[in-house]
C-alpha cells in the first residue's frame, strides 16, 4: 500500500494555510499541494536505487503564488486561449479577463492554480492518492453556472501518475480542465534532443498571433510532424525559424459531435517521449480531443528549485484538453458541458524507468 504524508507548506496573503501532501510506493513518491492542485515534485526510482525528480518546480509556497507559468498547477474553467477574452452562449455574450494581448489565457483570473481545494485521501485497491474539489461560483472568472469540481491524482506502483478530473455544472458553460506539468526526465537540462512520438495526424493552424484560425491541418510535410518517432530540435535544422512549439494537436479522441471528455469515454495512447540519454520514457494516454505541445520557449531564467533557473527548452509540456477558443469555433466540436452531464478527463504518465544511471 502506498503511503500519505501531509505537511504545512505555508501561508497565504489571508492567512489560509496550504499543505504538502506526499505519496510515495516503493518505486517512487510525488508532491503536490491542496494550493492550486499543484504537483511540486514527481521522483521516480533509477536503476541505482537514487530518484530523480522529472517535474520541474518552484521553492516555496510564496513562489508559486507569484510565478508566472502555472507550474504543475490545475488549469481551468477552460485550458489555453479564448479569443477576445469573450464568447457567446445562449444568446448571452460571457466577458472574461483579457490577461493575454487579445484573449483569455488559461481561464483568466482568479486562477485555478491560485485557488485552495478541498481536500481527501484516496484509496484505489493497493494504490493511493489525493482528491481535491472545489466549487467555482457562477460568474466567478467571467463564466456561467456554479461549477464542481474534483481533481484525483494517482501514484502506481508501475510509476503511472493517473489525473483524473470530473466536473457538473448547474447551467450550461464551456469545459476545458488539464494541467500544466512541466516534464524534464533527466531531472535538469535541455529537452531539445529527446525524441517524441506523436499519435497525431492534424494540428490547429495558427495565425500571427498565435490565435487558432479555426481550421485542422493535416501534419504531413510540415515541422508538426512527429507520427514518426524524431527529436524535438528535428526541424529546427532544416527550417531555423521553427524555434520551439506551442501548439495544439487533434488526438484519436476527437469526436466532431462532442469535444469535451463525458463520463466512460476511454483514455488512448497518443504520445511517447524518450530521453535518449537515459533511455527514461514517457508515455501519455487520454480521452480528450487535444493535446497542447509546449517546448517551454517562453521560460526563462525562472528560479526553480534546488537552486535551479529554468531556461528555454528544459521542459516538455503535453497538456490534455480541449480545443482552444471553441466556444468561439464553429468548425470545432463543441464544448459545452450541459446540466446533468458528468465531464470526466482522463490523462496518464506512465514512465518506464530508467536504463542507466542519470
Amino acid at each position: 500500500m502506498s503511503k500519505i504524508s501531509i505537511t504545512k507548506f505555508g501561508t497565504l496573503y489571508d492567512g489560509a494555510e496550504a499543505h504538502l501532501y506526499k505519496i510515495q510506493n516503493e518505486n517512487g513518491f510525488f508532491c503536490v499541494s491542496d494550493f492550486g492542485c499543484t504537483i511540486t515534485s514527481l521522483q521516480l526510482k533509477n536503476n541505482d536505487d537514487s530518484f530523480t525528480d522529472v517535474v520541474l518546480g518552484l521553492p516555496t509556497l510564496d513562489a508559486y503564488a507569484r510565478t508566472w507559468g502555472s507550474f504543475g498547477a490545475i488549469i481551468g474553467r477552460f485550458a489555453n486561449r479564448i479569443v477576445g477574452a469573450s464568447f457567446t452562449l445562449n444568446d448571452v455574450t460571457y466577458n472574461l479577463t483579457e490577461n493575454l494581448p487579445g484573449a483569455c489565457l488559461h481561464g483568466g483570473f482568479p486562477t485555478w492554480g491560485a485557488t485552495l481545494w478541498e481536500t481527501k485521501k484516496l484509496i484505489k485497491g493497493k494504490n493511493s492518492g489525493i482528491c481535491f474539489c472545489h466549487t467555482f461560483k457562477d460568474g466567478e472568472q467571467g463564466f456561467s453556472g456554479n461549477l464542481y469540481v474534483e481533481v484525483e491524482y494517482i501514484l502506481t506502483r508501475d510509476n503511472q501518475l493517473s489525473m483524473v478530473y470530473r466536473a457538473q455544472t448547474d447551467k450550461a458553460t464551456p469545459v476545458s480542465i488539464t494541467n500544466h506539468s512541466y516534464f524534464n526526465l533527466a531531472g535538469s537540462g535541455s529537452v531539445l534532443d529527446y525524441n517524441l512520438l506523436l499519435n497525431c495526424d492534424e494540428y490547429l493552424e495558427l495565425n500571427k498571433e498565435g490565435f487558432v484560425t479555426g481550421e485542422i491541418k493535416p501534419v504531413k510535410d510540415t515541422e508538426f510532424d512527429f507520427t514518426q518517432e524524431k527529436k524535438i530540435n528535428y526541424y529546427q535544422t532544416i527550417k531555423p525559424d521553427s524555434i520551439g512549439y506551442d501548439i495544439c494537436y487533434k488526438t484519436p479522441c476527437y469526436d466532431s459531435g462532442c469535444g469535451i471528455p463525458l463520463q466512460g469515454k476511454k483514455p488512448v495512447h497518443i504520445a511517447t517521449v524518450t530521453d535518449p540519454v537515459s533511455n527514461r520514457k514517457m508515455k501519455v494516454y487520454t480521452n480528450q480531443e487535444g493535446v497542447q505541445l509546449y517546448t517551454a520557449k517562453y521560460m526563462d531564467h525562472v528560479a526553480g528549485k534546488n537552486g535551479f533557473y529554468y531556461r528555454p527548452f528544459e521542459a516538455i509540456c503535453l497538456e490534455t484538453q480541449s480545443f482552444p477558443d471553441s466556444p468561439n469555433q464553429k468548425n470545432f466540436a463543441p464544448t459545452v458541458l450541459q446540466p446533468g452531464q458528468i465531464y470526466e478527463s482522463v490523462t496518464i504518465y506512465a514512465f518506464e524507468q530508467a536504463s542507466r544511471e542519470i
